[in-house]
Protein backbone atom coordinates (compact mmCIF):
# COMPACT_ATOMS: atom_id res chain seq x y z
CA UNK A 1 0.00 0.00 0.00
CA UNK A 2 1.06 3.36 -0.82
CA UNK A 3 3.03 5.35 2.68
CA UNK A 4 1.73 8.57 3.11
CA UNK A 5 3.69 9.46 6.19
CA UNK A 6 5.54 12.74 5.83
CA UNK A 7 7.91 15.16 7.58
CA UNK A 8 5.69 18.29 6.27
CA UNK A 9 4.37 21.14 9.29
CA UNK A 10 2.12 19.85 11.86
CA UNK A 11 -0.56 22.17 10.30
CA UNK A 12 0.19 20.96 7.00
CA UNK A 13 -3.46 18.59 6.00
CA UNK A 14 -1.21 15.40 5.15
CA UNK A 15 0.24 15.47 8.40
CA UNK A 16 -3.26 14.05 9.77
CA UNK A 17 -3.92 11.44 7.22
CA UNK A 18 -3.75 7.91 7.77
CA UNK A 19 -0.66 5.62 6.67
CA UNK A 20 -2.05 4.36 3.36
CA UNK A 21 -4.73 5.08 0.85
CA UNK A 22 -7.08 2.61 1.32
CA UNK A 23 -7.24 3.83 5.54
CA UNK A 24 -7.52 7.40 3.87
CA UNK A 25 -10.46 7.15 1.68
CA UNK A 26 -12.19 5.11 4.59
CA UNK A 27 -11.55 7.79 6.86
CA UNK A 28 -12.94 10.37 3.86
CA UNK A 29 -15.78 7.78 3.94
CA UNK A 30 -16.40 7.08 7.27
CA UNK A 31 -19.47 9.96 7.42
CA UNK A 32 -21.64 8.73 4.33
CA UNK A 33 -20.91 5.22 5.84
CA UNK A 34 -22.02 6.27 8.71
CA UNK A 35 -25.09 8.33 7.70
CA UNK A 36 -26.29 5.62 4.93
CA UNK A 37 -27.24 3.41 7.98
CA UNK A 38 -29.22 5.59 9.81
CA UNK A 39 -33.22 4.63 9.63
CA UNK A 40 -36.10 6.27 11.13
CA UNK A 41 -36.19 7.35 14.89
CA UNK A 42 -39.20 8.34 17.04
CA UNK A 43 -39.04 11.91 18.33
CA UNK A 44 -38.75 12.89 21.99
CA UNK A 45 -41.69 14.39 23.66
CA UNK A 46 -42.62 17.99 22.78
CA UNK A 47 -40.73 18.04 19.50
CA UNK A 48 -42.18 20.88 17.48
CA UNK A 49 -43.14 18.86 14.34
CA UNK A 50 -46.35 16.80 14.25
CA UNK A 51 -45.68 13.48 14.13
CA UNK A 52 -43.77 11.47 16.87
CA UNK A 53 -41.60 10.05 13.87
CA UNK A 54 -38.44 11.04 12.30
CA UNK A 55 -38.31 9.86 8.87
CA UNK A 56 -34.99 8.09 7.90
CA UNK A 57 -34.58 10.35 4.68
CA UNK A 58 -34.71 13.59 7.24
CA UNK A 59 -32.43 12.22 9.70
CA UNK A 60 -29.85 11.45 7.04
CA UNK A 61 -30.52 15.26 5.72
CA UNK A 62 -29.27 16.79 8.78
CA UNK A 63 -26.66 14.99 9.23
CA UNK A 64 -25.60 15.34 5.13
CA UNK A 65 -26.19 19.14 5.96
CA UNK A 66 -23.71 19.10 8.62
CA UNK A 67 -21.22 17.07 7.20
CA UNK A 68 -21.02 19.73 4.48
CA UNK A 69 -20.78 22.69 6.48
CA UNK A 70 -18.11 21.04 8.71
CA UNK A 71 -16.15 20.30 5.49
CA UNK A 72 -16.99 23.88 3.97
CA UNK A 73 -15.16 25.63 7.48
CA UNK A 74 -12.71 23.38 7.13
CA UNK A 75 -11.75 23.66 3.59
CA UNK A 76 -13.50 27.47 2.74
CA UNK A 77 -11.80 27.77 -0.63
CA UNK A 78 -13.68 24.38 -1.61
CA UNK A 79 -16.86 26.24 -2.98
CA UNK A 80 -19.09 23.57 -3.99
CA UNK A 81 -18.81 22.32 -0.43
CA UNK A 82 -20.02 25.44 1.08
CA UNK A 83 -22.86 25.67 -1.30
CA UNK A 84 -23.66 22.39 -0.79
CA UNK A 85 -24.08 23.11 2.83
CA UNK A 86 -27.09 25.60 1.78
CA UNK A 87 -28.70 23.24 -0.86
CA UNK A 88 -28.97 20.80 1.80
CA UNK A 89 -30.61 22.65 3.83
CA UNK A 90 -33.26 23.58 1.66
CA UNK A 91 -33.33 19.97 0.40
CA UNK A 92 -34.40 18.77 4.30
CA UNK A 93 -37.23 21.48 4.35
CA UNK A 94 -38.49 20.46 0.75
CA UNK A 95 -38.38 16.69 2.22
CA UNK A 96 -40.44 17.96 5.43
CA UNK A 97 -42.74 20.20 3.63
CA UNK A 98 -43.85 16.55 2.05
CA UNK A 99 -44.66 15.24 5.14
CA UNK A 100 -46.75 18.61 6.38
CA UNK A 101 -50.30 18.03 6.48
CA UNK A 102 -51.49 21.26 4.66
CA UNK A 103 -48.74 20.21 1.71
CA UNK A 104 -50.46 16.76 1.46
CA UNK A 105 -53.82 18.14 1.31
CA UNK A 106 -53.92 19.01 -2.59
CA UNK A 107 -50.57 17.29 -3.36
CA UNK A 108 -51.62 13.86 -3.13
CA UNK A 109 -53.81 14.57 -5.96
CA UNK A 110 -50.36 13.90 -8.30
CA UNK A 111 -48.02 12.35 -5.67
CA UNK A 112 -47.57 10.59 -2.86
CA UNK A 113 -45.83 12.07 -0.18
CA UNK A 114 -44.16 9.09 0.60
CA UNK A 115 -43.05 8.54 -2.48
CA UNK A 116 -41.70 12.50 -2.77
CA UNK A 117 -40.05 12.04 0.33
CA UNK A 118 -38.03 8.78 -0.82
CA UNK A 119 -36.94 10.66 -4.53
CA UNK A 120 -35.91 13.99 -2.66
CA UNK A 121 -34.03 11.74 0.30
CA UNK A 122 -32.31 9.76 -2.84
CA UNK A 123 -31.14 12.40 -4.44
CA UNK A 124 -29.81 13.88 -1.25
CA UNK A 125 -27.66 10.60 -0.27
CA UNK A 126 -26.98 9.78 -3.82
CA UNK A 127 -25.19 13.12 -4.49
CA UNK A 128 -22.87 13.15 -0.62
CA UNK A 129 -21.93 9.59 -1.46
CA UNK A 130 -20.66 10.55 -5.08
CA UNK A 131 -18.92 13.51 -4.28
CA UNK A 132 -18.31 14.44 -0.37
CA UNK A 133 -15.31 10.97 0.06
CA UNK A 134 -12.84 12.82 -2.27
CA UNK A 135 -13.62 16.18 -1.11
CA UNK A 136 -12.90 15.11 2.74
CA UNK A 137 -9.76 13.31 1.03
CA UNK A 138 -8.31 16.67 -0.29
CA UNK A 139 -9.02 18.51 3.03
CA UNK A 140 -7.36 15.75 4.60
CA UNK A 141 -4.25 14.78 3.38
CA UNK A 142 -3.49 17.02 0.24
CA UNK A 143 -4.33 17.46 -3.67
CA UNK A 144 -1.12 15.81 -4.39
CA UNK A 145 -1.88 12.65 -2.39
CA UNK A 146 -5.28 12.24 -3.39
CA UNK A 147 -3.89 12.39 -7.14
CA UNK A 148 -1.32 10.21 -6.05
CA UNK A 149 -3.57 7.36 -5.25
CA UNK A 150 -5.91 7.68 -7.63
CA UNK A 151 -2.67 7.13 -9.94
CA UNK A 152 -1.58 4.25 -8.32
CA UNK A 153 -5.33 2.52 -8.49
CA UNK A 154 -5.46 2.27 -5.25
CA UNK A 155 -8.40 4.63 -4.69
CA UNK A 156 -11.25 5.27 -7.51
CA UNK A 157 -12.13 9.05 -8.30
CA UNK A 158 -14.16 10.20 -11.37
CA UNK A 159 -11.73 12.08 -13.14
CA UNK A 160 -14.39 14.86 -13.76
CA UNK A 161 -14.23 15.32 -9.88
CA UNK A 162 -10.23 14.84 -9.99
CA UNK A 163 -10.44 17.57 -12.70
CA UNK A 164 -12.60 20.03 -10.33
CA UNK A 165 -9.87 19.80 -7.39
CA UNK A 166 -7.29 20.36 -10.02
CA UNK A 167 -8.78 23.60 -10.70
CA UNK A 168 -9.22 23.87 -7.11
CA UNK A 169 -5.69 23.21 -6.15
CA UNK A 170 -4.40 25.74 -8.82
CA UNK A 171 -7.02 28.77 -7.26
CA UNK A 172 -9.24 28.53 -9.68
CA UNK A 173 -12.22 28.42 -6.88
CA UNK A 174 -15.31 28.81 -9.23
CA UNK A 175 -14.17 26.58 -12.27
CA UNK A 176 -13.49 24.23 -9.43
CA UNK A 177 -16.60 24.21 -8.20
CA UNK A 178 -18.42 24.86 -11.70
CA UNK A 179 -16.84 21.64 -12.92
CA UNK A 180 -17.93 19.20 -10.29
CA UNK A 181 -21.48 20.81 -10.20
CA UNK A 182 -21.20 19.95 -13.75
CA UNK A 183 -20.63 16.64 -13.35
CA UNK A 184 -22.71 16.48 -10.15
CA UNK A 185 -26.08 17.90 -12.57
CA UNK A 186 -24.99 15.43 -15.67
CA UNK A 187 -24.04 11.91 -14.18
CA UNK A 188 -25.25 12.10 -10.47
CA UNK A 189 -28.56 13.71 -10.36
CA UNK A 190 -29.91 12.57 -13.56
CA UNK A 191 -29.79 9.46 -13.02
CA UNK A 192 -32.05 9.75 -10.03
CA UNK A 193 -34.65 11.66 -12.01
CA UNK A 194 -34.70 8.87 -14.21
CA UNK A 195 -35.15 6.77 -11.14
CA UNK A 196 -38.56 8.52 -10.42
CA UNK A 197 -40.12 10.17 -13.23
CA UNK A 198 -43.40 10.26 -12.23
CA UNK A 199 -42.97 11.35 -9.03
CA UNK A 200 -40.93 14.14 -9.69
CA UNK A 201 -43.50 15.28 -12.49
CA UNK A 202 -45.90 14.68 -9.76
CA UNK A 203 -43.92 17.43 -7.78
CA UNK A 204 -43.91 19.74 -10.11
CA UNK A 205 -47.80 19.27 -11.09
CA UNK A 206 -48.46 19.56 -7.27
CA UNK A 207 -46.36 22.99 -7.41
CA UNK A 208 -48.37 24.48 -9.91
CA UNK A 209 -51.82 23.15 -8.55
CA UNK A 210 -50.55 25.06 -4.69
CA UNK A 211 -50.09 28.22 -7.28
CA UNK A 212 -53.32 28.16 -8.35
CA UNK A 213 -54.90 27.58 -4.70
CA UNK A 214 -54.27 30.36 -2.60
CA UNK A 215 -54.65 28.90 0.79
CA UNK A 216 -51.53 27.01 0.11
CA UNK A 217 -49.69 29.45 -2.30
CA UNK A 218 -49.99 31.88 0.93
CA UNK A 219 -48.15 28.89 2.84
CA UNK A 220 -45.77 29.23 0.95
CA UNK A 221 -46.49 25.43 -1.48
CA UNK A 222 -45.55 27.17 -4.68
CA UNK A 223 -42.98 26.92 -6.83
CA UNK A 224 -40.79 24.29 -4.69
CA UNK A 225 -38.66 24.19 -7.16
CA UNK A 226 -36.94 27.37 -6.72
CA UNK A 227 -34.34 27.25 -3.86
CA UNK A 228 -33.02 30.00 -1.09
CA UNK A 229 -29.48 30.54 -0.07
CA UNK A 230 -29.89 30.57 3.20
CA UNK A 231 -29.53 28.10 6.75
CA UNK A 232 -32.69 27.90 7.37
CA UNK A 233 -36.63 26.81 5.89
CA UNK A 234 -37.98 30.24 3.94
CA UNK A 235 -40.06 31.32 0.80
CA UNK A 236 -39.13 34.45 1.78
CA UNK A 237 -39.06 35.95 -2.50
CA UNK A 238 -35.92 37.67 -1.15
CA UNK A 239 -33.65 35.04 -0.14
CA UNK A 240 -35.20 32.80 -2.78
CA UNK A 241 -33.42 32.04 -6.14
CA UNK A 242 -36.12 32.24 -9.15
CA UNK A 243 -36.08 28.93 -11.55
CA UNK A 244 -37.74 31.12 -14.21
CA UNK A 245 -38.23 29.51 -17.56
CA UNK A 246 -35.26 26.79 -16.52
CA UNK A 247 -36.82 22.83 -16.70
CA UNK A 248 -35.35 21.20 -13.55
CA UNK A 249 -35.35 17.93 -15.17
CA UNK A 250 -33.01 18.89 -17.79
CA UNK A 251 -29.75 18.82 -16.46
CA UNK A 252 -27.80 21.65 -18.19
CA UNK A 253 -30.71 23.91 -17.32
CA UNK A 254 -30.01 22.74 -13.80
CA UNK A 255 -26.02 23.45 -14.34
CA UNK A 256 -27.60 27.26 -15.52
CA UNK A 257 -29.51 27.04 -12.31
CA UNK A 258 -26.62 25.60 -9.56
CA UNK A 259 -24.42 28.68 -10.94
CA UNK A 260 -27.65 31.26 -10.60
CA UNK A 261 -27.18 29.84 -6.70
CA UNK A 262 -23.39 30.24 -6.88
CA UNK A 263 -23.83 33.94 -8.11
CA UNK A 264 -26.23 34.63 -4.84
CA UNK A 265 -23.81 32.71 -2.45
CA UNK A 266 -20.98 34.51 -3.56
CA UNK A 267 -23.48 37.99 -3.02
CA UNK A 268 -24.20 36.64 0.66
CA UNK A 269 -21.23 35.59 1.62
CA UNK A 270 -19.11 38.23 0.30
CA UNK A 271 -16.47 36.06 -2.07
Amino acid sequence: MNDLSTTLAPDDPVQACPGNCAEAMARASSEVDRIARMTGLSRARGHPMNTDFIPGEIRRNEAITAAYQQLGKDAPDNWWIRLAGYVSVQGGCAMQRTQDLDAQTGGRLFVDPADALEALGDANITIFSSIYPANKFMSDCGYARLKECVARGEVEVSDDIMAGLELLQKGDLRGAADMIALYEQTEIVQPVYERYPEVFEGIAAAEEFAAGFPPLRALGYDDQSSIAVAYQCTRDPDQIVPLGDLDISNPQDRVRYYRRLMDRMMVVEGL
